[in-house]
This record gives C-alpha cells, structure tokens and sequence, in this order.
C-alpha cells in the first residue's frame, strides 16, 4: 500500500512540476485563436474529400451525433457553416475536390501548426524547422480529417444496416451504441497521433497511440464540455454581451477548454515519463 502510496505522490509532484512550467493559460489561448480559424476549413477539406466516395449530405445527417458532446451554441454554428457548404452547387464542391482541398488544408494547419508548438513547450524541445514543422503540420492535419471521415464511414454504416438487413431488436441497439464507441475511439486515436507525431523527437508516448494522457484528456474534455454547455444553457448567455458574435465567443472559449485539456493530457504523459525514466 505504501509503495503505491508513494508512487502516486510521486506522479503527483511530477505533473505539478510539469504543468507549472508552461503557461497552459497562454498556450491553450493560441491554439483556440488559431484553432478558430482552422476549423472550418478542416470541415471544408472534409466535405470535399468525403464528396469522392459518397453522399456529402451524410454529414449534414449525422451532425446530430455531436449534440452530445459540443453546446448548443457551437453546434448551431458548426451546422449552419456546414449546411452553407453543401447547399453550394455541385460543380463548386467538384472543384473544391481538386483545388480548395489544398487551400482548405493550408488554412486547417494553422491550428495543428499551434498546438504542435505547444506540445513541443510541455515536452521541452524545440520546434522543428519551418519547412519540418509546416510540412509535419499540414501531414497530420490531413490524417486528423482521414480519421474523421473514417469514422463517419463507420458511423455512417450502422443505419444502412439496419434499414437494409433484418436484424434482431437487440442486434439494432447494439450497433447503434458501437456508434458512441467509434467516436470515442476517434478521439483517442487523434489525440494519439498529435502526442506521438506532434512533438519534436519521439514523442511522449513511446510509439503508442493510446496513452494515459489521451484517456484522462478524452474524459475531462467531455465533462468540461458538458459542464460548459450547461453553463451556456442556464447560466451565461453569449448572445446577450456579445451580441451577433455570441456563438463566436462560445465557440472560442469552448477551443479553449478543449486546448487546454489536450495541453493537458500530453502534461501528463510527459509527468508519467519521467518517473518512469
């Protein structure tokens, strides 16, 4: 019990350690900045790389699964934008395909670009040069969006099964929960991607994807996100002091929680780390 006692102390003292030497505060307020610039053309780049394999509206469909997991606010906002894109004509979205899926990339990396940066403080290395690192930017943004729009195809298949396929009651239930497990398993796997391939070096997760940190940070990120949205729900309303930017301000705030915790999660691997060297 003592030798267990004290290992705990120990990851305790590390991750303090660790954490109050980066400014997380000031780190996770970047990442949100440029992450809010970032994300509708990451959505953009999605419609238009999905629009080659299947029906674009699909996504439009599903939006509903992240009504469990963002607030209101930034939902709303995230499907009017999406709504927007698919309402284009189709030789818009045809070309898309071909050119503004560079240009959606290159404005997406932004955000990627920022958080790498921030994950190269907490681990305490310096960042890549500016080719690497733009060139690492750009390559994992493009397999954040191949991991969404895999996960869609998952999410996607479910309800075609079950519309085309007789199944038992129970069978329908089944698959339609394996829905809430592919999207669980989204979000490890993308947080397991930026802790090993984001930071300069090897990384802080020893060739794993799925870590301690991206586990805890997966977790906190859906309490935080719920607490948030029932913050927004009863207590603060955005459209009162922002205005017509009010669902701006709650989608900044909300990048800048969910930044912070993914800041977080790679604290405590880096924490974890080092007691194990």
């Amino acid at each position: 019990m003592s030798g267990a006692f004290s290992k705990l102390m120990a990851a305790v003292s590390a991750f303090r350690k660790v954490w109050s030497a980066n400014d997380l505060d000031l780190i996770s307020a970047g990442v949100a900045f440029y992450g809010l610039f970032s994300i509708f053309p990451a959505i953009a780049a999605s419609i238009a790389v999905f629009g080659l394999i299947a029906d674009p509206v699909v996504i439009y469909d599903q939006l509903n699964l992240l009504r469990e997991f963002i607030p209101a606010d930034v939902f709303n906002l995230l499907r009017a934008q999406v709504n927007r894109l698919l309402s284009a004509e189709s030789t818009t979205l045809g070309w898309a395909s071909i050119v503004s899926l560079g240009i959606a990339l290159w404005s997406a990396r932004a955000g990627v670009g920022a958080l790498i940066r921030g994950l190269n403080a907490i681990t305490g290395v310096q960042s890549r040069s500016g080719v690497r690192h733009l060139m690492t930017a750009v390559g994992l943004t493009a397999a954040l969006i191949g991991v969404g729009i895999v996960a869609l195809i998952m999410v996607v298949i479910a309800p075609v099964v079950i519309a085309f396929v007789p199944l038992a009651s129970k069978i329908e239930g089944l698959l339609l929960a394996l829905r809430w497990v592919v999207a669980l398993l989204v979000l490890l796997i993308a947080l397991g991607l930026l802790y090993r391939y984001g930071p300069n070096g090897d990384g802080v997760s020893r060739g794993r994807i799925f870590t301690v940190g991206s586990v805890v940070a997966v977790v906190l990120w859906y309490g935080a996100s719920w607490l948030f949205s029932y913050y927004l729900a009863n207590f603060g309303n955005y459209n009162e002091v922002y205005g017509s930017i009010g669902a701006v301000a709650a989608m900044l705030m909300w990048l800048y929680i969910s930044s912070y915790l993914v800041l977080l999660g790679c604290v405590l691997n880096v924490a974890l780390l080092r007691i194990r060297a």
